[in-house]
């Protein structure tokens, strides 16, 4: 049953045949309307049909009918449209071998493709059959066919060409795109293509679309490229290879324009199809090495944007290109090397798993030899570091960034300051809140950026407040805030940075030179800068102008009693005026606003500070006692350095003294009100109370609070009236059994420094006291340990009394210097006690068992104040020539600290030229220094200041005072003789004058000077004359043999000079001149050694240069 029923199923299986019995081809052609008709009822019968159910031979006539020139070339577009869908259902109902000859199949395909060709040209009924032609020829994968054929190229072409226009009109039609993209798929993978045009088309939507990569062409093209990617790699090597290779060798601007291109679709193919690039990037790797920079630098640049692509992993894939790029950062070209920069941020930012490698590259390019490749290898660390989250932060590279701040080239120190001071920005408010991976890896910065200060350049201080005042202080309106931030960046400074700090408050201080006549004070002001004649042409324009509102605006930004607001408003609006009539200047008048504004420190920020300054009850030993004790700091600091500004809370500070029950913690307020007061002497009145509250910190206080008050009681109006009762009360009790005998004295002192008439009754009363009963008490000390020093804190009661004693009878002096006459026995016995103090030395302190430290404190002491004291015309004759050498002996003190210490003093009094320059000579006499700090610290600073003098030869006032003296004080030295060792040794002397002065421009003018000695005699000690005569021809030879080392011409110098006539006087002229002029006073021994030392060293400088020249030819 089950096998007749099979046997039944299969003969009722029979294939269909095609019912149509018209004819498509007629002499002379059919009407086009009848032709439709037929057409049409064919295309619905063909269709049908199913493929493999269907007998061919019944196919065979509209097969051929359909090749006919008359539907082929018919000029109705449907009709055309309509037999291109009958024959892709022939070759449907036919596969998969077609009724055609290969002639016959190329003319359907060229048809076909004349077809598709028309997508949205026609009519809509037209677009359907177009979308029916292409659905068959996809699903049925009828473009096989023409893989037989030759010169497929002629029609796969055109196929792509139309597609991907088809494409990018973006049409409806669901599957569309899908199909177009099935049919190229097809192509590619089973025709194949032999030439480059069919990549070029793919290629040229990625140029065309990029802005669009929503137009389905464009996707189109991608989906293409990933699923033919074997195929088409081999395209594309090959496409690019042709123009790399051709281009490259090329310099024309045409060639270059065509290599630009070429990268260009790298770059965007890349995005897309990164596998498509498989052997592509080896052909730009090797552009990388080629001798022509452009294409060089172009290669570089599009494997940098490569590598940064947040998509593709470029390195990962080509380590050895990726090997290559970094090598680029050592370019001959600097241009290239700052564009290998610049390509790294974007790097770092997409790729983390390549920061290590960046950062390695980085930080070597921050000691390349071009400054503008190290500046922008700065600011590229910047904009890493800022899009970096904190524990990715690297503190290694910004510190490295740090050791650029020291850099020779000013645009590295500025840049290297930016980029540090906008990471120490971002991360504020993180280190404000405690975190400490922020304090860690940032918190350094401020004092990093403080330490630059002491280099002295007048370029490094204009980037550096920039710097403060952009990052650090940024502008915030918000008083407390800014305070808030003042505090959080001060707080973390050690001494040496808030000393720098000080010394920035200090630039912005009221000048007195704002008195002067506006061109003496322009000059100052522009001294100060590190462009001197741009600055004094910007001033002088400025001022020529006479803008009274420009001047009103000057006035309110540097007004130490605006606020903040004011400020900051008549600063911007004066820079933008001066922007619109003098551009160039805007950049020196930025620099000096931030000298010049008070915005630092500012009214506006005393209430908080005074809030802030206030120890928190329980919370003694919390973080906020820190903030407490900075905020007294600065509190303090702007007492000194803005008083005026306390003008608005003058009320509060008293009342902290007032209100303040145990008197401890009113300390600060004191010292606050005690400078404010040295600010306005004579001025200030105060209720009976608060005198009588500062009458008793001065009787019972403490010495810090009885120094404070005294400065206050001192200063107030009417002091040497109100005050004559305290001042003999205080004086009733100098004794040495009193217990509060030190601050009594310091009383004292300061009555005698800011009111001298309350001393004036008393001050024999006084004298008699320091000179006979507290100076002759010894110090006794009964351990075995007797230092040479101690810290002022830790000497002994009685050793403090003695210096404060002696600093009473100094101010005293110092305050009659003026108006009141000082008696001359106390002047005399002033005098007399200091210059004594400077033979109490440490031996004899060792062998009379006292204290040593207290000796020290008291030489030093005595040295600073003879120097201060003689600095006045009153007493500048208490400083004879011997007691001028005397002086300098102090430079050689046993005590390390008592040289070091008197050294800074005569330096700054140099620097601020509160001191004669004739201490130049004395810092000569440090030549022997043993302590390496302090004798660089002293060369660096000598060579630094006469730099700044900017003297010329005729004007060496500094140059031959510092000279002669120097002379004249080894000549009068206790320790000169002419033998042989101890010219080596004084030699050294004259060496260290040389090494800080000498140059090739004055070296002439040095050696005159050294003559002009040996033609004069002593005026101080005719007998040591000859000293001066043996230390002339010492001179002379080590200028000469310093002129040979360094190969100077020593000319002869033409222009007059006069040697000091206080020290030398010119010899008769004549006979004895030329005898002295003549005659050799150096021991041949000394001549002969000092030129066996210069020989050994000429030769050991010929090895030392051979070497080198050796070591540079095996580079």
């Amino acid at each position: 049953m089950e096998l007749d029923s099979l046997s039944e199923g299969q003969d009722n299986y029979e294939l269909k045949k095609l019912d149509f019995p018209h004819s498509l081809v007629k002499r002379g052609g059919l009407k086009a309307q009848d032709l439709l008709v037929l057409l049409k009822e064919l295309h619905q019968k063909l269709k049908e049909l199913e493929q493999g159910a269907v007998e061919q031979e019944s196919l065979l006539n509209v097969a051929k009918e359909l090749t006919n020139a008359q539907i082929l070339k018919n000029s109705n577009k449907t009709v055309t449209a309509i037999a291109a869908c009958c024959l892709a259902d022939i070759l449907r109902l036919y596969a998969p071998e077609a009724p055609y000859s290969n002639v016959e199949l190329r003319k359907i395909f060229v048809f076909f493709v004349s077809n598709l060709s028309h997508f949205g040209k026609t009519d809509n009924d037209a677009f359907q059959y177009h979308f029916y032609l292409l659905e068959s020829l996809a699903t049925v994968k009828s473009f096989i066919i023409i893989s037989d054929l030759d010169n497929s190229d002629d029609i796969v072409i055109p196929v792509f060409d139309d597609f991907f226009r088809a494409a990018a009109k973006n049409y409806k039609q669901k599957n569309l795109n899908f199909l177009l993209k099935d049919i190229l798929t097809q192509i590619i993978d089973e025709v194949g293509i032999s030439g480059q045009e069919v990549i070029e088309l793919i290629f040229e939507q990625f140029v065309k679309h990029e802005k669009s990569p929503t137009v389905p062409a464009y996707i189109m093209a991608i989906e293409i490229c990933t699923t033919c990617a074997p195929i088409l790699q081999r395209r594309a090597i090959q496409y690019f290879s042709d123009i790399l290779l051709s281009v490259s060798n090329a310099n024309g601007t045409e060639e270059l324009e065509e290599l630009k291109k070429a990268h260009e679709l790298i770059i965007k193919v890349n995005a897309v199809v990164p596998d498509l690039l498989l052997n592509v990037l080896p052909l730009v790797q090797e552009e990388m090495k080629l001798d022509q920079a452009n294409v060089r630098q172009m290669a570089t640049e599009t494997m940098g944007k490569l590598f940064a692509h947040p998509d593709t992993n470029v390195s990962e894939k080509y380590p050895s290109i990726w090997k290559t790029w970094l090598g680029r950062r050592d370019d001959k070209l600097a241009q290239l090397r700052i564009k290998w920069l610049e390509m790294c941020v974007d790097v770092y930012k997409n790729h983390v798993d390549l920061a290590t490698d960046i950062i390695d590259c980085i930080k070597l390019k921050l000691a390349d030899p071009d400054e503008k490749v190290r500046s922008i290898s700065c600011k590229v660390i910047g904009e890493i570091a800022l899009s970096s989250d904190l524990k990715q932060l690297d503190k290694s590279i910004l510190e490295s960034v740090e050791e650029r701040t020291k850099d020779k080239k000013n645009v590295v120190r500025v840049q290297a300051m930016k980029t540090i001071g906008s990471v120490y920005d971002k991360w504020f408010d993180s280190i404000h809140a405690g975190d400490k991976t922020a304090m860690q890896k940032v918190g350094w910065i401020p004092k990093s950026l403080l330490n630059r200060v002491y280099t002295g350049d007048a370029a490094v201080m204009m980037a550096l407040e920039d710097t403060l005042f952009t990052y650090i202080f940024p502008y915030n309106e918000d008083d407390q805030q800014r305070t808030e931030r003042l505090i959080t960046v001060l707080e973390t400074l050690e001494q040496r940075q808030k000393l720098a700090f000080t010394a920035i408050l200090g630039n912005n201080e009221p000048s007195d030179h704002e008195r002067i006549k506006n061109d003496e004070f322009i000059k100052y002001l522009a001294a100060h800068f590190a462009d001197k004649p741009r600055t004094l042409n910007a001033m002088r324009t400025f001022l020529n102008q006479k803008s009274s509102k420009d001047m009103k605006l000057l006035k309110s930004s540097i007004r130490v009693d605006s606020n903040y607001k004011q400020i900051h408003k008549a600063k911007d609006k004066l820079l933008a005026n001066i922007n619109e009539d003098q551009a160039g200047s805007v950049e020196i008048f930025q620099a000096i606003f931030n000298r010049a504004c008070p915005t630092l420190l500012n009214k506006n920020t005393i209430p908080h500070l005074l809030k802030m300054s206030k120890l928190p009850k329980g919370r003694r030993n919390s973080a906020a006692n820190q903030k407490s004790v900075t905020a007294r700091e600065i509190l303090k600091e702007m007492s000194i350095s803005y008083p005026v500004m306390y003008e608005g809370c003058m009320k509060d500070v008293i009342q902290g003294i007032m209100n303040d029950n145990d008197s401890a913690s009113a300390e600060e307020e004191l010292e606050i009100l005690a400078e404010i007061s040295k600010s306005h002497p004579g001025q200030k009145t105060y209720d009976r109370n608060v005198i009588n509250r500062l009458r008793s910190y001065v009787i019972e206080g403490n010495v810090s609070q009885a120094d404070s008050a005294s400065v206050v009681l001192g200063n107030m109006k009417n002091a040497d009236i109100i005050l004559v009762d305290l001042v003999d009360s205080l004086c009733d009790d100098l004794s040495l059994k009193h217990p509060n005998l030190l601050a009594t004295l310091t009383s004292l002192s300061q009555f005698a420094l800011y009111e001298p008439k309350l001393l004036t009754p008393v001050i024999d009363l006084v004298l008699n006291f320091i000179e006979k009963t507290l100076l002759t008490t010894p110090t006794k000390t009964f351990t075995d340990s007797n230092p040479e020093w101690v810290v002022y804190e830790s000497l002994p009661a009685l050793s403090k009394q003695k210096v404060v004693g002696v600093r009473l009878l100094v101010n005293y002096l110092e305050a009659c210097k003026d108006e009141m006459e000082a008696e001359e026995h106390v002047v005399t016995k002033t005098f007399s006690i200091l210059w004594e103090l400077l033979e109490r030395t440490c031996d004899n302190a060792f062998s009379d068992n006292i204290n040593s430290a207290e000796t020290s404190h008291l030489r030093l002491n005595a040295s600073q104040c003879i120097v201060t004291l003689t600095e006045y015309n009153k007493y500048m004759n208490e400083l004879t020539v011997p007691k001028f050498e005397r002086l300098s002996y102090t430079l050689q003190d046993t005590c390390y600290y008592v040289r070091a210490e008197f050294a800074e003093f005569l330096m700054k009094g140099l620097q601020t030229g509160k001191i004669h320059s004739r201490y130049y000579s004395l810092l000569f006499i440090c030549a022997h220094e043993p302590e390496a700090a302090l004798l660089k610290q002293i060369r660096s600073f000598i060579q630094k200041r006469l730099s700044l003098l900017d003297v010329k030869q005729d004007e060496s006032t500094v140059l031959d005072s510092s000279l002669v003296r120097l002379i004249h004080l080894l000549a009068h030295h206790p320790d000169f003789t002419v033998s042989v060792e101890d010219l080596e040794i004084f030699a050294q002397y004259i060496k260290f004058f040389i090494s800080c002065v000498a140059n090739a421009d004055n070296v002439s003018f040095l050696y005159h000077i050294v003559q002009k000695i040996k033609l004069s005699k002593d005026m101080v000690s005719d007998e040591l004359s000859h000293n001066s005569y043996v230390l002339s021809d010492m001179t002379s030879l080590l200028i000469k043999h310093k002129c040979n080392e360094a190969s100077w011409p020593l000319n002869a110098y033409t222009g007059q000079l006069s040697l000091q006539s206080r020290l030398y006087r010119s010899l008769p002229s004549g006979t004895v001149q030329n005898e002295t002029i003549k005659k050799s006073y150096l021991p041949q021994a000394f001549v002969e050694k000092l030129e066996e030392e210069d020989r050994k060293l000429g030769d050991k400088r010929a090895r030392s240069a051979t070497t080198f020249e050796n070591k540079r030819a095996r580079v």
